[in-house]
């Protein structure tokens, strides 16, 4: 159908998928913050960097392959299913240096900055995202306000 070719481009795709990984980051960081006090809890991470860094290099590849659908691979933590759906897999964080006395490794001004620029990040792609819709509307419309 012709409206899929309109919303089914690499760009789309890629902010979908950025807003994925922040919603699942955020349980997971949620989780974390829920469970600080919980004795032998070891925090669990999904790593941004790594996730900006594949997101990246598929982009890179869908252009060079003409490929409106990216895929995500070579990382244990997250990659793309064959229907374009992210599906992530939490590592546990290891200790940065010594365990805390309850036998945890939860630091709690980590977390809640983790906490705040993952927010930042899933509205900067929803943004991204309700403006290409929003182009979208205007342009079936017919106007350009």
């Amino acid at each position: 159908m012709w409206i899929d070719r309109l919303t089914a481009s690499r760009t789309m795709h890629a902010l979908e998928l950025a807003a994925r990984f922040a919603e699942q980051r955020q349980q997971v960081l949620a989780e974390n913050l829920a469970n600080i006090d919980t004795p032998d809890y070891q925090t669990r991470r999904l790593d941004p960097n790594a996730f900006q860094a594949s997101l990246h290099k598929a982009l890179a590849a869908a252009r060079q392959d003409g490929q409106r659908r990216l895929k995500l691979r070579g990382n244990a933590q997250f990659a793309t299913e064959p229907d374009g759906e992210i599906r992530v897999r939490p590592a546990t964080e290891p200790a940065p240096n010594v365990l805390f006395h309850d036998g945890t490794n939860a630091r709690l001004e980590q977390t809640l900055t983790d906490i705040s620029r993952n927010a930042m990040s899933y509205e900067m792609s929803t943004s991204l995202l309700r403006g290409k819709f929003q182009n979208l509307l205007r342009a079936i419309r017919g106007r350009t306000e």
